[in-house]
């Protein structure tokens, strides 16, 4: 029967090839957590913020998600106290779903200036938190205690249901940011020039690619789900929650990587030295009262204000290191050419 899922019982018996695949992409999602997690303490110069916390409970709800998931499969845990490998599945998974979608969410603050539109994507999240969610939490207790076989079908039902629609949750979200993005690189068209059309082209491809990549591995979730193949299904979300996180700062550092570079060279104040400093401390470049600030483009304000508030969270530690470098070899050089500045230099 077609929604008879393998593996959603309490106390399942998987086939040895199942559990090569659930063994190898849960550790592939744990190893996936600890990455995310050294790439989150080494971006990040201020730890808060919805976005900051959005991508730590997103990624360590992966982790409580898959260990809860090796407890079940593995019958790791007596059937007796199934409630405890439960709670870990629907906490973990939980904390997976809706923080990825708040990071997703935290994420358009960057690039759409509608409040509307930014509400009414939070109100969608929180209602789907009431009305999938918990429902799927009092099935999964229930597919899972000794009284399972009254609960396996409603639950297989709403599985299928969840799955689907928090597919579609998150392709809208990402399809908003990529019409925003869209929206504010045509609008600095006019005042970006030759090299920076083809980079904001680049841009556009890139974010597409990777909403595109995206979207597949949220399909082969949904057929591995409505294929009847939960363990496997369950095991390889895991997964491809993990990978994509990773792709998101993939997409965030494209984003602000161009805004950086086409600010600074429109501001007429990029240096030889700008080129090493902080990617996000692009706005210190500019000052209102400089003339090349005069005579920008009213538009190009979106650049700036982006780059402000991207700039507050984040920070590359290798580029400040690379710019201190510069700075104290600059310094040596100079009191080299000045002999009685020599002996003063001190290292920054």
């Amino acid at each position: 029967m077609w929604l008879d899922d393998i593996g959603s019982r309490v106390g399942s018996q998987l086939s040895r090839p199942i559990t090569y695949v659930i063994t190898s992409f849960l550790s592939i999602a744990l190893y996936n957590v600890v990455e995310l997690t050294f790439i989150l303490l080494l971006t990040f110069k201020r730890r808060k913020g919805l976005y900051f916390w959005s991508f730590v409970v997103a990624t360590w709800g992966i982790a409580v998600y898959s260990i809860g998931f090796i407890l079940k499969d593995f019958n790791l845990v007596d059937n007796a106290i199934s409630y405890f490998y439960v709670t870990l599945i629907v906490v973990g998974w939980c904390a997976m779903v809706t923080g990825q979608s708040m990071v997703l969410y935290s994420r358009l603050h960057l690039v759409v200036r509608h409040h509307i539109m930014l509400r009414f994507i939070l109100g969608m999240i929180v209602c789907d938190v009431f009305l999938l969610q918990i429902p799927t939490v009092i099935l999964c207790y229930g597919a899972n205690s000794s009284t399972s076989d009254r609960f396996v079908l409603p639950y297989a039902i709403y599985e299928r249901i969840q799955v689907t629609v928090f597919f579609i949750q998150e392709s809208i979200i990402s399809g908003v940011y990529v019409y925003e993005t869209f929206r504010l690189l045509r609008s600095e068209d006019e005042v970006l020039e030759g090299t920076h059309r083809e980079a904001a082209r680049r841009l556009m491809l890139h974010l597409i690619l990777m909403n595109i990549i995206v979207i597949c591995l949220d399909i082969a979730i949904l057929v591995l789900e409505w294929a009847g193949r939960y363990a496997s299904q369950t095991a390889v979300k895991g997964f491809i929650y993990s990978v994509k996180l990773k792709l998101e700062f993939d997409i965030l550092n494209q984003l602000v990587t161009f805004v950086y570079h086409s600010h600074t060279s429109n501001s007429g104040n990029l240096d030889v030295d700008s080129s090493s400093r902080n990617l996000w401390d692009m706005n210190q470049q500019t000052e209102p009262h400089t003339a090349s600030a005069r005579h920008l483009h009213p538009r190009h304000c979106a650049w700036a204000s982006v780059a402000s508030r991207v700039r507050r969270d984040f920070t590359i530690s290798a580029e400040k290191k690379v710019s201190k470098i510069i700075q104290y070899t600059r310094k040596q050089s100079d009191s080299s050419g000045s002999p009685q500045d020599q002996g003063s230099v001190r290292p920054t």
